[in-house]
């Protein structure tokens, strides 16, 4: 009688392909959080924080429609952030669109000598947003290396303002692009957006900062910025970050009426 082949033991096969399959995740995981362009490293965890307030928004009720993510929980408006890149900008076009706010470019910091400009359409911008009935507020692009240059940077943009109420906050935007930054570790992010905002706040208007994913788990300290607006860049299908926000910026491929390129597309939750 013929001997039976021995069979081979499946388990250590299935377990090779159940770590393939687990890296692989985690992998796109990391990944992901560089989704909106902010592209950098770093080697730090993202164990949650039991001291920054969760978001309380629920994931499952965010959905896409009419090429916006739209929210069944919460009252919110639908908005765009712009700058001189849109090009001259037809906004009585924008306002029949499906379009209550807009965040306009003030200006910039130049990311090699370090000089303050204004952006090249903020003011036209500014303008004919307010008066085709848009709420409106602005952000300033920042390459700041210490608070001294964040003040500076917030003192720049409130003079561009003098003698104009708006609806919606000043953000601080710093994101990386090399020039004078070599590494993000060099740079006091968190002490910077505060010193930032707090300068705003101090001349009268509402403080707020962006940031992605990656900045608000590995760069800034959340725990120091909840007095101020949040507005988190994510361009996931639906949202995952952990913290409260209450801006959110979801796409940098929106096409909207009255604008020629693509312009990024928000949803802000009053």
């Amino acid at each position: 009688m013929a001997k039976k082949k021995k069979q081979k033991n499946p388990l250590p096969i299935y377990i090779a392909v159940m770590s393939v399959i687990f890296i692989s995740i985690l992998v796109s995981v990391i990944m992901g959080l560089n989704s909106d362009g902010q592209s950098t490293r770093s080697t730090q965890s993202t164990v949650p924080s039991v001291t920054v307030p969760k978001s309380d928004l629920d994931p499952q009720l965010f959905y896409h429609e009419d090429g916006f993510l739209r929210y069944r929980g919460a009252d919110h408006l639908l908005g765009i952030d712009v700058s001189a890149h849109q090009g001259v900008i037809n906004w009585q076009a924008v306002a029949s669109e499906e379009i209550d706010f807009a965040i306009i470019r003030a200006g910039y910091r130049g990311s090699t000598v370090g000089e303050l400009y204004e952006d090249e359409q903020f003011r036209y911008n500014l303008q004919a947003a307010q008066e085709n009935g848009l709420q409106v507020g602005v952000y300033f692009f920042s390459q700041a290396l210490n608070v001294e240059e964040a003040r500076e940077e917030a003192d720049f943009v409130c003079s561009l303002l003098e003698g104009t109420s708006l609806s919606l906050p000043i953000y601080f935007d710093w994101e990386f692009i090399g020039g004078r930054v070599e590494r993000l570790g060099d740079v006091p992010m968190t002490e910077c957006a505060v010193a930032f905002c707090e300068r705003v706040k101090e001349v009268g208007f509402e403080p707020g900062v962006y940031f992605n994913q990656e900045f608000g788990y590995y760069y800034l300290d959340m725990t120091k910025l909840q007095d101020y607006h949040l507005w988190l860049a994510e361009y996931n299908e639906t949202p995952t970050f952990l913290y409260r926000y209450d801006c959110l910026q979801f796409t940098d491929h929106g096409n909207i009426a009255g604008i020629d390129t693509t312009v990024d597309l928000n949803i802000l939750f009053k």
